[in-house]
């Protein structure tokens, strides 16, 4: 998914933007990082400061500054917007990716 999170302001709300097809989905605020009662697909839910929850399957992004080589850098980056990065099963991140086959508990190389 290429999509950037655009930060709320005094007159709009937070919102995600899929860069591709220029649709806008609704960011829900939480305050004790729990799933809002009401989450309709295609939105998304603030976990925490710096992650987003999707309504629609549960997947967790979190929330990273853009690079000036990120295609959207220069559209963007005024607006204070950060990329969304999937963390697969809510655990692996780029500090922590997953397991390759060859790399599993007690298997030698």
């Amino acid at each position: 998914m290429k999509a950037v999170f655009l930060p709320g302001t005094s007159s709009e709300p937070a919102k995600v933007l899929f860069t591709e097809t220029k649709m806008l989905a609704e960011v829900i605020s939480v305050f004790n990082g729990q799933p809002p009662p009401n989450c309709p697909d295609g939105s998304f839910w603030t976990k925490d400061q710096n992650s987003l929850v999707s309504c629609k399957d549960g997947v967790t992004f979190k929330l990273a500054p853009l690079n000036p080589s990120d295609k959207y850098y220069d559209l963007y980056s005024r607006l204070d917007a950060m990329k969304l990065q999937k963390i697969k099963g809510g655990t692996e991140t780029d500090e922590n990716p997953p397991m390759r086959s060859d790399q599993k508990k007690g298997v030698k190389p």
